[in-house]
């Protein structure tokens, strides 16, 4: 059963209409879901990144609405609202990706009753978590993916030894630890916008630091060494099984130090129906990019919504 739950539109700048509620997964967490109904065209399901929360999708979701879609955007376990793994915003665990699915299903329970059809829009770890969710049968008519997380911007020595650290580290049961070197990480509200990973855009990032100074519990720290070694697991395995055969578009910008570039363009290139978009100058966050970066972006998505909207 659902339970009302917070949804701080007056601050994040949320369009109006907006519902939060509490959902309990199968296994058990809590996780907060918003919807916004009233669009026609179908139903735009937000599988924000880690350490985001549905507020920071604002502007998002206001762009689909005026695309004339329903919306609704998940908090993930362990971040935002949703259940916190040792009641912390210091660090971020699970054990296994395969937990984010229960996020999914209890997601697609919250829009049974919304427009169809459904498109998904996900972002960096809700990249791999959307494509592991269209492998197991999430019935989208389409996915559009920002930076999507199917490989790690790593040194080439780094790339190699990383996973078999973490993994070790992971049988001797540190799993619940922070992963090495990250324990000293600072959340997005305490870092300065020069050298920032996510965006070029000055006013995006100084509205991502406003919502957690005004909002710290909405504030995500770094990964567990059990996130990370899951990670990698998962992203492992995604390169190593049938992929979903709908019509499939992703953009990755130039400048983007979080997730793997040639990831992306690998992945797609084992889909068949399969779009890139390469946003030159970009970095992490495309959706939270300068008007001319991000403009564009937003164009090839209308442009590939629509052609798939002319085969239904």
């Amino acid at each position: 059963m659902a339970e009302p739950a917070p949804l701080h539109s007056d601050l994040s700048g949320a369009p109006a209409g907006g519902t939060a509620t509490f959902h309990r997964t199968s296994d058990g967490i809590r996780v907060r879901i918003a919807t916004w109904s009233g669009g026609t065209r179908g139903t735009a399901l937000i599988l924000p990144g880690r350490t985001e929360y549905i507020e920071k999708y604002a502007q998002v979701i206001a762009h689909l609405i005026g695309m004339g879609f329903s919306v609704a955007c998940i908090d993930w376990r362990g971040q935002g609202l949703s259940t916190r793994i040792n009641d912390t915003t210091e660090l971020g665990h699970v054990k296994h990706f395969w937990e984010y699915q229960h996020d999914v299903a209890s997601l697609l329970s919250a829009v049974a009753d919304m427009p169809r059809p459904l498109h998904m829009f996900a972002h960096s770890m809700g990249g791999a978590i959307g494509l592991r969710a269209l492998i197991e049968g999430l019935p989208a008519a389409s996915a559009s993916f920002s930076a999507p997380m199917w490989g790690l911007h790593l040194p080439a020595l780094q790339g190699f030894f990383a996973p078999f650290v973490l993994r070790t580290l992971r049988i001797f049961g540190q799993g619940e630890n922070f992963a090495p070197g990250a324990r000293g990480a600072a959340h997005v509200a305490l870092r300065g916008y020069k050298g920032n990973p996510l965006t070029t855009d000055p006013e995006q990032y100084r509205r991502m630091q406003m919502l957690i100074e005004e909002i710290p519990d909405l504030a995500l720290g770094p990964p567990s060494v059990g996130w990370l070694a899951a990670a990698f697991d998962e992203m492992d395995a995604l390169f190593d099984t049938d992929l979903p055969d709908l019509p499939i578009l992703a953009g990755c910008g130039t400048g983007d130090t979080v997730v793997s570039y040639s990831a992306v363009v690998s992945q797609l290139e084992r889909m068949r129906r399969a779009t890139f978009v390469n946003v030159e100058g970009a970095k992490h966050e495309l959706w939270m990019e300068r008007p001319e970066l991000r403009d564009p972006f937003w164009d090839a998505i209308s442009r590939h919504i629509a052609n798939v909207e002319a085969t239904l």
